[in-house]
């Protein structure tokens, strides 16, 4: 949503580009006949309504016979209803004549996300003598990897990611079965 909200213009190819790639890493998937500017494409028809020409030669109508939709070899199943929605206000906003961007509505908040998460994460990692501790370096790369696997259990077929959630859950459980007996033991030698 940043990077469609402050791209210079709708054919700057180092925009393009960047929106693109972005759009790649939540999970788009461009068929393999489609122009490089596909995934910027699909990105500005779902997310900026405001946009008037589509790059690479794409038209703004979802049953044109050069749609985006076209370009589209799969999409990420958690951002189906945010397109759906985006569609839907695109429509009802064209109709009543008034130019709407969820790129532009969601880039504030998303900028506050993004500084927010970038404070956290330099407090946790570098304290105030500057130097970088391992064990803060270690939880990162933790919920980095935390990350990258949800979205790669997101990407398997429905049958797998029932099976490694019920995995998932298993040990889960048996975690917080372990902190209870270790709770429950604390308190008894504090006790005594």
């Amino acid at each position: 949503m940043v990077a469609l909200d402050e791209r210079e213009s709708d054919t700057n190819p180092a925009d393009l580009e960047l929106i693109g790639n972005l759009a790649l890493e939540l999970g788009v998937e461009i068929a393999d006949d489609s122009p490089p500017e596909g995934p910027a494409a699909v990105a500005m028809w779902l997310f900026d309504g405001s946009v008037e020409t589509l790059p690479g030669g794409f038209e703004k109508g979802e049953l044109s016979p050069n749609s985006p939709v076209k370009a589209l070899k799969s999409f990420p199943q958690d951002l189906v209803l945010v397109g759906r929605s985006s569609i839907l206000i695109k429509g009802l906003s064209s109709r009543l004549g008034i130019p709407w961007s969820l790129a532009s509505e969601w880039a504030p908040s998303a900028r506050k996300v993004l500084a927010g998460n970038t404070e956290k994460n330099k407090d946790v990692a570098v304290k105030k003598s500057g130097k970088v501790r391992i064990r803060d370096v270690v939880r990162l790369l933790k919920t980095w990897v935390r990350g990258k696997g949800s979205r790669a259990v997101a990407r398997m077929p429905s049958p797998v990611r029932t099976k490694v959630a019920a995995v998932a859950l298993h040990f889960q459980k048996r975690r917080e079965a372990k902190e209870s007996k270790r709770s429950e033991a604390d308190k008894k030698t504090s006790l005594t």
